[in-house]
């Protein structure tokens, strides 16, 4: 006796095939011949062999309705597809009529495990297709995009947070399929750029939710991929990765440059003395000038990034790594030297004159001054105020040196000879038996040899987007070579 489907009209063809999907969920094939091959399917008949997509197996058709039979129906079984035909000569040429149904609920179930995609940024996409009966109502925790996520793991991995970037809605009368897109939030890009002198401007564009960063934040600006928001952040490092401001003040690049140096002049007390037929000797004693020479030396420029707006005193003691190890100060000579001298002068004429030399130190060598002590005599002399000597005889000569940074000094002091021919001071003979004085004082102490910062510039260089400013600085430095 044959066997009727949902309806006396039609009759089982073979046993139906049952495939088993993911989820608990099935497809039945169920092949039926129908009770008249010749008009049931006509327009005027179609009802007869055509059940309503999305209905269920277990439904009895409208016209010679037949229920299941006990233990036959799967629950939720669905029509999806019904397709009508002639079988083969050799399958018997009768009328067929193939019914396909699945398992179709009221609530969403994956069709199949995520399809996962990796990206060469290392970021995952994730697709997952869902499907429920016709008209189940898409759950709102899955359909507001950039917002809505999932936190998707493989294997034993640590799950990572992907945010639904699109979704697609397939809509029949049988089912609706839901299929979800999500992507990983993290890091799209990044891209370094050589600002110059140390500088890397780097762009790092976000995925959904910002992430950490390293340096001031110069730009920050938003777009969208594939549905997501994107936020690229633009900051400033050096070349090691560091924030250019790294510890406050940051030496960021350094390179040897030329620069003008001038050497300053020197003033010094030089002694020369003449002999002539009868041993007649004069003493001549001058103030011998070397000029000041500008010339180019090489030097270290180091530049800093920093978030102070203040020159401090430890950028005059800059250690720029080189060797010679840290600088001994600014070179920034707040005097310059200058000569005294004073006397009585041939015809009994006194004199006392000083001059300031910009631009020059002084030498306290005295170079060809010789001490005489001499004998006890009726000559006292004072200087500001300040006896220099008492007691002393013609010919008396003493040196007095100060080489102390800050109060540098060299000079002499002395009485002429008895003769008043003898002792000559730059250029004026010194009348007989009277005392005299000659000095070089102040300036700074010779450069050369000695590491000086030779210039601090600090300028503002660029603002956040907080509106913070930070600052550049450039120390130059330099062991003065000898000249």
């Amino acid at each position: 006796m044959a066997i009727s489907h949902r309806t006396n009209r039609l009759k089982l063809v073979g046993t139906p095939a049952v495939e088993q999907l993911q989820n608990d969920r099935y497809k039945l094939t169920i092949t039926c011949s129908a009770m008249n091959s010749r008009d049931d399917w006509y327009s005027a008949n179609k009802a007869r062999i055509f059940p309503d997509f999305g209905s269920l197996q277990s439904a009895e058709m409208s016209i010679d309705g037949l229920a299941p039979r006990t233990g036959e129906a799967y629950t939720d079984m669905r029509l999806t597809s019904v397709q009508s035909g002639n079988r083969s000569p050799r399958d018997g040429s009768d009328y067929i009529v193939v019914l396909t149904y699945e398992t179709l609920g009221s609530a969403f179930v994956q069709v199949k495990d995520d399809t996962v995609i990796l990206q060469e940024n290392g970021l995952r996409t994730v697709s997952r297709t869902s499907i429920a009966k016709a008209g189940t109502d898409i759950p709102t925790d899955d359909k507001d995009i950039g917002v809505d996520y999932i936190d998707h793991q493989i294997d034993a991995e640590t799950a990572v947070r992907c945010f639904l970037s699109s979704y697609e809605i397939d809509d029949t009368d049988s089912y609706r399929e839901f299929t979800r897109t999500y992507i990983q939030a993290g890091t799209l890009s990044v891209s370094e750029s050589n600002e110059s002198e140390g500088v890397i401007k780097v762009t790092t564009t976000f995925l959904v939710t910002e992430g950490t960063t390293v340096g001031p934040v110069i730009a920050r600006t938003t777009g969208e991929f594939a549905g997501l928001k994107t936020i690229s952040v633009t900051t400033l490092q050096d070349s090691s990765g560091q924030s250019i401001v790294h510890g406050g003040a940051n030496t960021v690049h350094q390179y040897n440059r030329m620069v003008d140096f001038t050497y300053p002049g020197v003033v010094s007390i030089v002694g020369d003395v003449i002999t002539r037929t009868g041993s007649l000797v004069t003493n001549l004693y001058n103030f011998n000038i070397e000029p000041p020479v500008q010339a180019k030396i090489e030097s270290r420029v180091s530049v800093i990034f920093q978030t102070s707006a203040d020159i401090v005193a430890g950028d005059f003691t800059f250690n720029d790594g080189d060797a010679g190890g840290a600088a001994t100060a600014l070179w920034n000579p707040t005097e310059w030297a200058s000569t005294y001298m004073s006397g009585i002068a041939w015809n009994y004429s006194p004199f006392s004159e000083t001059k300031g030399l910009r631009g020059y130190r002084i030498n306290t060598a005295l170079d060809g001054v010789t001490e005489v002590a001499g004998a006890t005599g009726d000559n006292i002399y004072s200087h500001l105020g300040v006896v220099v000597f008492t007691a002393k005889s013609p010919l008396f000569l003493a040196k007095d040196i100060v080489t102390t940074p800050g109060s540098l000094k060299a000079c002499i002091n002395g009485v002429s000879d008895s003769t008043g021919r003898e002792t000559i001071v730059n250029g004026r003979r010194i009348f007989a038996s009277t005392p005299y004085r000659m000095e070089v004082s102040g300036g700074p102490t010779d450069p050369a040899g000695v590491k000086f910062t030779l210039d601090v510039d600090l300028r503002p260089a660029f603002s956040d987007v907080d509106g913070n400013t930070y600052y550049k600085k450039t120390i130059i430095t330099s062991t003065i070579p000898a000249q």
